[in-house]
């Protein structure tokens, strides 16, 4: 059943950066498009999709805390959902210190013609953040597909990056 999930996951990353390829029109690779200060700008605006959804999960937090009433995590007044939000929160925070700065050395170091691949990268992470999280929350079985989607992403930024800086 994980593998499966798993496999849901990687194809729905494959089919979501092919969709977007098509929906999104290349950028032109004139002077202005080119420039590192548009690449660097697109690709922080493809950050913004990611880090919404950790910002949503922190408002979920904060209001499940006062819901509860349960504000002092060290008193062991959590309940569940409080628990697995937090692990949930916490492992976004770890996928994007890696997948950042690979997303913006990426932006960098590619042409200005594979913008449009930054940018499905920044809409997949973000996408498999979401459904990490409903998955979780479910049960921790199904957090399968959110985290392969957000592991290719973030693989594929970080393998591309490498590629365009060492041997592009």
């Amino acid at each position: 059943m994980r593998g499966l999930a798993l496999l849901l996951g990687v194809c729905g990353v494959v089919a979501a950066l092919l969709a977007f390829k098509l929906v999104v029109p290349m950028i032109p690779a004139n002077a202005s498009a080119s420039s590192m200060a548009i690449r660097l700008g697109l690709a922080s605006a493809a950050l913004l999709p990611g880090v919404a959804v950790l910002a949503a999960m922190q408002l979920v937090q904060m209001a499940g805390r006062y819901g509860t009433m349960a504000f002092d995590p060290l008193a062991a007044s959590e309940t569940r959902f409080l628990r697995v939000n937090q692990r949930i929160i916490t492992n976004t925070v770890e996928q994007l210190a890696v997948f950042a700065p690979s997303l913006l050395a990426l932006a960098a170091g590619a042409p200005a013609a594979r913008m449009p691949e930054v940018l499905a990268l920044g809409a997949v992470f973000a996408l498999g953040r979401v459904l990490f999280w409903g998955g979780y929350l479910c049960s921790s079985d199904l957090r399968g597909p959110g985290m392969a989607a957000t592991l290719v992403a973030t693989l594929g930024a970080l393998a591309a990056a490498a590629w365009f800086w060492l041997l592009g």
